[in-house]
């Protein structure tokens, strides 16, 4: 049995956990992003410093070989389109003496001399910016000697394209390296946890698909460490329950038993009370012997529905029960009491086993019986009828034609103390008997009209005797 959902669905914890994971690794991708450019940019920047480093060598063994004169430095033509030749970035250089006088090279490159410290590392490398233009710059300081008695400067100059697109590399490697470890990470969580979860399902499947009488147990064995106490305290919750349910049949079964002796006296005192009386005495002991009699029945209509309960019957052994040889044997008191009500009782019985408690299964056929006879009255006729379907499940029916029953309170009828009709006397318990035997046998129980038309007809469905959950 499914309970229909009354209640938003509640928040999920691999949700919330996947969320929770999720926020600090994006951010630690944010600071490794930056750390990881900064990193490929400082690694692009020590192999194209060694390029620099190689172009500021080329010019200092030029001047090796050219002597520096006060004209300046001739360059040949072949090295300096060597020092130019790039596809992705421009190289400038520029040669100046000690004094700052320009040998060869570009004129605008002096301000690049003049940001320089002597102290500084030789050659020096670092950022710079040229014609608004990001550039690395390497200045060497060539010393002095016999081919340049002043010494010179040597400054190579190089757009940063290359190397911002090295680290950018770098960065993008690394991001799609990080991207798929946090989207491992997240899917094998997910999985992760959806197999950590099915203990958790096959216990909430277990129990959601428990009859709602069912107190038994949870199998503690089956419970994960983490809602161990939680399984422990739902066992404990039943176990209150199932005492409660038991300690209540026993409060009604013994009260009904304590009534039922008295009652019984009581009535016997009245019949002999009654012998020798007239008029108005008669008359109203005649109504205490009714009410007496009502009392009873109601009495032993009590002691029956706390039997016929699913919780007073839960270890209770089922057999193999014909419904047509267990009618055979009630049917005398049956007619007796059809007989003195002035109604006609019939049967048309078949072959109709089930699997089931056999003074239960009379106790509900005395009930529908009671049922047609008390309110079809005198003159009435009711037929008894059993038999299997097709399908193998095996069925009982009590018919009538008395008023019936409306549609519309179908439902009601089977309520407890539900009285449609008091002019009959009736406690209002004899079909919330039925039913409650019924849900013992896990069968169905149904009001439909009679088949003539006029009248009530009460079938009940059981199961096949094989396909039994019991």
């Amino acid at each position: 049995m499914r309970w229909p959902d009354v209640a938003p669905r509640p928040y999920s914890l691999r949700a919330r956990l996947l969320v929770f994971l999720l926020v600090p690794l994006l951010a630690l991708l944010g600071v490794s992003i930056v750390t990881d450019y900064r990193e490929g940019l400082h690694i692009a920047n020590e192999a194209y410093d060694q390029a620099l480093h190689s172009t500021v060598l080329a010019l200092s063994a030029i001047i090796d070989h050219e002597p520096v004169l006060d004209s300046g430095l001739n360059l040949p033509a072949q090295a300096e389109a060597v020092l130019r030749v790039d596809m992705v970035d421009q190289t400038y250089y520029a040669i100046f003496d000690g004094n700052g006088a320009l040998l060869a090279g570009d004129t605008r490159m002096s301000s690049l001399i003049e940001e320089s410290d002597p102290d500084d590392d030789n050659p020096d490398f670092r950022f710079d910016v040229l014609d608004k233009q990001d550039v690395r710059v390497a200045v060497y300081r060539y010393p002095p000697n016999t081919h340049a008695p002043r010494g010179a400067v040597i400054v190579v100059a190089e757009t940063t394209h290359k190397r911002e697109a090295a680290a950018s590399r770098v960065m993008i490697i690394t991001l799609f390296s990080n991207l798929l470890f946090i989207a491992t990470s997240l899917l094998v969580v997910f999985f992760g946890m959806y197999y950590a979860y099915q203990p958790l399902i096959r216990i909430g499947q277990k129990i959601e698909a428990r009859e709602p009488d069912d107190l038994s147990p949870i199998d503690e064995s089956a419970a994960p460490r983490e809602i161990y106490a939680l399984v422990r305290a739902m066992n404990l919750l039943m176990s209150n329950l199932r005492e409660a349910g038991i300690a209540q049949q026993n409060f009604i079964s013994s009260a009904a038993h304590q009534l039922r002796s008295p009652l019984t006296a009581l009535q016997a005192q009245i019949d002999v009370a009654t012998e020798g009386q007239q008029g108005d005495i008669l008359r109203r002991l005649r109504d205490i012997q009714t009410s007496v009699i009502r009392l009873s029945r109601l009495t032993k209509q009590m002691l029956s529905l706390a039997r016929a309960a699913p919780d007073a019957n839960r270890n209770v052994e089922m057999t193999y029960v014909a419904l047509e040889e267990l009618i055979e044997n009630a049917a005398s008191e049956f007619i007796d009491q059809a007989v003195f009500a002035g109604t006609d009782l019939g049967f048309e019985l078949a072959p109709a086993p089930v699997w089931g408690v056999a003074w239960s299964l009379r106790e509900m056929l005395a009930n529908l019986v009671d049922n047609a006879v008390r309110y079809t009255g005198s003159g009435g006729i009711i037929t008894v009828r059993c038999g299997t379907e097709e399908g193998g499940n095996a069925w009982l029916e009590v018919e009538d034609n008395g008023p019936g029953i409306p549609e519309a309170l179908h439902a009601k009828a089977f309520a407890r103390f539900a009285r449609l009709d008091d002019t009959q006397g009736g406690s209002g318990l004899g079909l919330a008997i039925v039913k409650e035997v019924a849900q013992l046998h896990h069968a169905r129980v149904n009001l439909h009209p009679a088949i003539e038309g006029r009248g009530l007809r009460a079938r009940v469905t059981f199961p096949p005797p094989d396909g039994f959950p019991g």
